[in-house]
């Protein structure tokens, strides 16, 4: 048999003749399309938000922000000398001239927030007065003009980003309805992830759940012409900041408190304060480091004698927080020279140890059908859960199970170190898993395989041979 392939093709000038008027038409309709697809907008324009709630409602949280699952920030500035003994009266000028700073290192700083396990960092850009901490083109009442000299966003960002980590901003202050062009040029100038804006954007986080509104719920007992920030400003800034990270191709995510915004426009925080339960939305906790004895002495900012949080209530928070579907930021206070204290630094190195051996039950994981179980529950607090662990009301011991899961692997927390056999009740072969369904259990920091009986009443794990953390121990469990 011949093969056809090599066979000569007779009158191909004809063909080629009668290939040439269907080509062209292609060809022609080909650059039609081409051309046509050149004058249509790009993806940056089709996506471009208007300052509406409905179109800032098309945002998405980053996937990047919901697998970071822990943050940290710094509240510095002048506050910080005013909370210093005999200083609590002084001027705001005075205050100035005293802040100097003369230990910042943002280097040391960036250095310590990726040694304790933070995927995200930052520091207060606006807080209790006019000063702010950048280098402003609009006010020249600022840290880089004025006090230090220094540029705190743009010396702590670019530490930052050299390891990696993602930035983050916060403004407190919002005293005018030009606050706004400030925003904008934080947004401009420092290009941050998160921008994260406290009450006074909105100053609704007690107003919520009421069926009438009083004006002391927005805005507290201020002056009678103190304004709540108008609404249509907060659209206008919201449009802008996603708008720039568009152009910019950048994933970034507005943070609010509580209900300041109108649902998921941006990701809602509570200060101080935890959930009791799973959200199903994304949020963040801002817990601060310090744990003042009363409001009085509750200020964000470094105040001697002011005894702070350990790493295993720091642990045991940020895992309470992950397993209900939240992020945790935490604000470390720096002294007025811009140093840690010793116990800040050795806080954060223990939690750095215990994230090293457990993380993995940490970043990147989602929530479970159920958060965990155990016997201490959430406090309400004021304002619906924000403020609810100001002084460090909730306490977590060994009976508490939190679970977050990843892949085919589910992880159970022990908020404590287990004495003998650890029961967890919601695992039985009733609930979500079944007998056999389990193929082996890891006790993470230690790598050794857990021996376990599994029944309709509970999974039991076999731990007498196992060598426990004394703060949280984490369990992967392995599922066909």
């Amino acid at each position: 048999m011949k093969n056809s392939i090599t066979k000569p093709i007779k009158n191909l000038p004809t063909l080629m003749a009668r290939l040439s008027i269907p080509v062209m038409k292609k060809l022609n309709l080909f650059l039609s399309i081409f051309f046509l697809l050149l004058s249509i907008p790009g993806k940056a324009q089709e996506t471009k938000y208007q300052p509406s709630w409905t179109s800032l409602r098309q945002h998405h949280t980053p996937q990047w922000l919901m697998d970071a699952k822990f943050g940290i920030y710094c509240h510095w500035g002048i506050q910080t000398i005013s909370y210093q003994k005999g200083k609590e009266n002084l001027s705001n000028d005075e205050l100035i001239k005293q802040f100097k700073g003369e230990k910042f290192d943002a280097d040391l700083w960036a250095n310590l927030f990726e040694t304790a396990g933070a995927k995200f960092a930052g520091v207060i850009g606006w807080h209790g007065s006019d000063f702010k901490h950048w280098d402003s083109g609009l006010s020249d009442y600022n840290s880089a003009k004025m006090g230090p000299k220094i540029d705190i966003i743009g010396e702590v960002f670019k530490a930052v980003r050299k390891r990696g980590m993602k930035t983050l901003v916060s403004y407190h202050s919002i005293k005018n309805d030009d606050w706004i062009d400030f925003a904008k040029e934080g947004v401009d100038k420092y290009e941050p992830d998160i921008f994260w804006v406290d009450a006074s954007f909105g100053g609704t986080k007690g107003a919520h759940g009421e069926k009438t509104v009083s004006r002391s719920k927005y805005i507290g007992q201020a002056k009678s012409t103190t304004q709540a920030f108008q609404e249509k400003y907060q659209r206008e800034l919201i449009a802008y900041f996603y708008n720039k990270a568009i152009e910019r191709n950048k994933e970034v995510e507005f943070v609010y408190k509580s209900n300041d915004i109108p649902p998921s426009v941006g990701m809602r925080d509570l200060e101080n304060g935890i959930l009791p339960e799973t959200a199903y939305d994304v949020w963040m906790t801002d817990m601060d480091m310090n744990v003042p004895p009363d409001f009085s002495t509750h200020g964000w900012f470094y105040r001697e004698g002011i005894p702070l949080r350990s790493a295993n209530s720091l642990v045991d928070m940020l895992v309470d927080v992950v397993s209900k579907n939240g992020i945790f930021l935490l604000n470390i206070p720096p002294m007025a020279d811009g140093s840690f204290p010793e116990e800040v630094t050795n806080n954060l190195t223990q939690m750095s140890k215990w994230l090293r051996q457990n993380g993995e039950a940490i970043y990147g994981t989602s929530p479970w059908f159920i958060y965990g179980e155990g016997p201490n529950d959430i406090a309400a607090g004021n304002h619906i859960f924000h403020h609810n662990n100001h002084f460090a009301q909730i306490a977590y011991d060994k009976a508490d199970i939190r679970f977050t899961s990843k892949g085919n692997d589910l992880y159970a927390t022990v908020l404590g170190k287990p004495e003998g056999n650890l029961t967890i009740r919601a695992l039985n072969t009733a609930f979500k898993l079944r007998e056999g369904g389990i193929t082996r259990i890891i006790h993470l920091a230690s790598g050794k395989q857990v021996a376990f009986d599994h029944n309709d009443k509970a999974l039991e794990l076999k731990l007498n041979n196992v060598e426990l953390d004394e703060m949280a121990n984490v369990f992967r469990i392995e599922l066909r």
